[in-house]
């Protein structure tokens, strides 16, 4: 369980031990998913869905199926006085962390009319999926991403282990902005290097590249070993 006391870096410790869980339940539920597809399919198979650990950890994920690959993308979320905090984990590269006002200003964009949890499962659906680089934003050092529908802007903390969010800007909003514009192309670039896994150096800090690419299974030999 996930408690208003707890600081980031405790949050994000916590998510990485849960997270082997979520992995055993994504196995059971997908995995005839994944031979089948791998057998016959073509394209990228995407499964959406929900779960809660036996330690109360409430998550949010996709799992992304190819013939040859498959990539879950664990988010969970929880509940303070200022509302709902989302944190997306990795297997390699920090953690991503929105505070409750991005995901406001993402819901006041896009689904006005739902209520907040719909907006964080339709929110993480559309944009798991990351471009990062270093940018400079009102003049101090910052982390952009690039995703589906906009950016996010924010902060490395924690020595480097967690992206902290404060800004989202929709797709046209972010076209004014000098430091965003370019980074749509940068984003299918991406998309493009997550499929080769690309391995450029090992520092998961700096090495943005790998950042964003989410937990690589293989959800059939996940499931045979448990």
């Amino acid at each position: 369980m996930i408690v208003s006391s707890m600081t980031l870096d405790e949050v994000a410790a916590a998510l990485h031990k849960d997270v082997v869980e979520l992995q055993r339940h994504v196995a059971a539920r997908y995995w005839e998913a994944e031979r089948r597809h791998r057998k016959t399919g073509k394209g990228v198979m995407q499964q959406v869905g929900e779960y809660t650990s036996t330690a109360l950890i409430q998550w949010t994920y996709v799992v992304c199926i190819s013939t040859t690959k498959t990539t879950l993308y664990p988010m969970a979320w929880y509940f303070t006085q200022q509302g709902i905090h989302a944190f997306q984990i990795e297997a390699e590269g920090p953690s991503t962390y929105l505070r409750p006002h991005v995901l406001d200003r993402y819901r006041q964009r896009f689904f006005p009319h739902a209520d907040v949890l719909e907006a964080l499962r339709e929110m993480h659906k559309r944009n798991y999926d990351k471009a990062s680089q270093p940018r400079e934003y009102k003049g101090k050092p910052a982390i952009a991403s690039a995703v589906e529908d906009g950016y996010l802007l924010g902060e490395l903390v924690n020595k480097g282990t967690i992206v902290n969010f404060h800004t989202f800007y929709d797709v046209k909003m972010g076209a004014k902005e000098a430091i965003l514009r370019d980074m749509r192309q940068m984003l299918e670039i991406r998309r493009y290097l997550a499929a080769t896994n690309p391995r450029i150096h090992d520092n998961r800090s700096t090495n943005y590249v790998n950042w964003g690419q989410g937990f690589p299974l293989r959800l059939e030999k996940l499931h045979k070993a448990a």
